[in-house]
């Protein structure tokens, strides 16, 4: 599945937040939660976080960065399942770190999704809409790197 679009929820006082729909079927076999490297929260689905993860773990453990990069990802890291309505709960650890008030959007990214404060996203989505060009323009280069870092990763 293609995660895409923007849907502001909120929070209920037991800190747990609807699942687009469209998206529920998705995360039919759970989720994981983590802290994104924006100031938000992202969730995974098993196979999406196994990619990540696997690509995370490989880095070398005598790289600094890396293991600082393996920390914030995995120890920020929670499972969980949808309830009967299609919620998830947020553990506090993550609604502290991404500033998570009651009104939230849920953003699909492609692989995976975020949830933002709706004043944190108002402020990223303008700057993206500000720097859209300049984001596309990039696009091609980020896209030569990442094919080169995974030749080399299945090698």
């Amino acid at each position: 599945m293609i995660f895409a679009g923007e849907y502001e929820h909120r929070i209920d006082p037991q800190s747990r937040v609807a699942i687009p729909a469209r998206f529920r079927i998705a995360f039919e076999h759970g989720i994981i939660l983590g802290r994104a490297y924006d100031k938000c929260v992202v969730i995974y689905t098993p196979k999406e976080w196994e990619r990540a993860a696997s690509d995370i773990a490989r880095k070398p453990s005598t790289s600094a960065s890396a293991r600082k990069l393996a920390r914030l990802t995995f120890s920020g890291a929670f499972t969980g399942k949808l309830d009967r309505s299609g919620r998830i709960v947020i553990p506090s650890q993550l609604r502290e770190y991404a500033e998570l008030g009651e009104d939230v959007v849920i953003v699909g990214t492609g692989r995976f999704i975020e949830i933002w404060s709706i004043d944190t996203w108002d402020t990223e989505r303008k700057s993206l809409i500000s720097q859209a060009s300049e984001i596309a323009e990039a696009a091609p280069k980020i896209n030569k790197l990442l094919a080169q870092n995974e030749a080399e990763t299945d090698e």
